[in-house]
């Protein structure tokens, strides 16, 4: 596979792992677009501030379930928060920092249309699928006194943790990307303990996917070439020139879903 330093900055590419290749979307708009797009095609309410740059919020047809994208916010970029009463606290939270990859958390509410569209509320199921996926593509697997499992990545650079009991009873599940960088592959991820399994086993099983994503090459981090898998991308057509950022965004609200990157 070509080096990273053969490509130029605004080189296309396909890269993994993608925990390492970061968030893949620097403009909001095209953000929002990818991640929550499973969501607004299923007739959720997008609600957009005068500010383009400030929150914007997403919420389902039943107003029991709600996505927000809090720019301003280093520690929860991204939460998604589920009610069983619109009038009480939440029942469950699933936030992530703002480098988060946005395959994983398109992945994530893809999962969640579809248990909304089935009237599945929240039920939970069997663990298995969470960590099932991560065992496969080889991450290893620890078990503290405690019993908090701990999974880790071939290149060690990311882990998954199982909480059996997690502080103040809030943090049931938890991702970190912490590699020797300062740059835009840190991020983390955390689930409360009600977050439905299935749908933090839709994020852990894209979070596995060795299937590469596209970037350009001038936003992967050098000093980790060498834990990175890159090789030329074709190049975006005329319509995609002028967008910034280098994953094909899905169509708008009401129109028809792009394919799975």
């Amino acid at each position: 596979m070509p080096d990273l330093d053969s490509f130029d900055p605004d080189d296309p590419v396909f890269v993994s792992p993608r925990h390492l290749a970061g968030p893949g979307l620097e403009q909001p708009p095209l953000a929002v677009a990818l991640v929550w797009s499973s969501l607004t095609n299923a007739d959720w309410t997008t609600y957009t501030p005068d500010n383009a740059w400030g929150p914007l919020l997403c919420t389902s047809p039943c107003q029991l379930v709600r996505a927000a994208r809090m720019p301003n916010s280093v520690d929860n970029c991204w939460k998604t928060v589920g009610y069983a009463d619109a009038m009480a606290a939440p029942s469950w939270t699933a936030e992530w920092t703002q480098q988060t990859p946005a395959e994983l958390l398109t992945d994530f509410h893809r999962a969640l249309a579809e248990a909304r569209a089935t009237r599945s509320r929240g039920t939970q199921t069997s663990i298995t699928p969470v960590y099932l996926p991560l065992l496969n593509a080889g991450w290893s697997h620890t078990v503290d006194e405690r019993g908090n499992q701990m999974f880790t990545s071939p290149d060690r650079l990311a882990t998954v943790t199982g909480h059996r009991r997690p502080s103040h009873g809030s943090e049931a599940w938890s991702m970190h990307v912490s590699p020797d960088t300062t740059g835009s592959c840190r991020w983390s991820a955390r689930f409360s303990k009600h977050v439905p399994n299935a749908l933090v086993a839709a994020f852990t099983a894209s979070l596995a996917d060795t299937t590469p994503v596209y970037r350009r090459a001038g936003t992967l981090p050098k000093n980790l070439h060498s834990h990175l898998v890159t090789e030329p991308a074709p190049a975006p057509g005329r319509s995609e020139a002028a967008a910034p950022a280098p994953v094909r965004p899905p169509a708008g609200p009401g129109q028809s879903t792009a394919h799975r990157l």
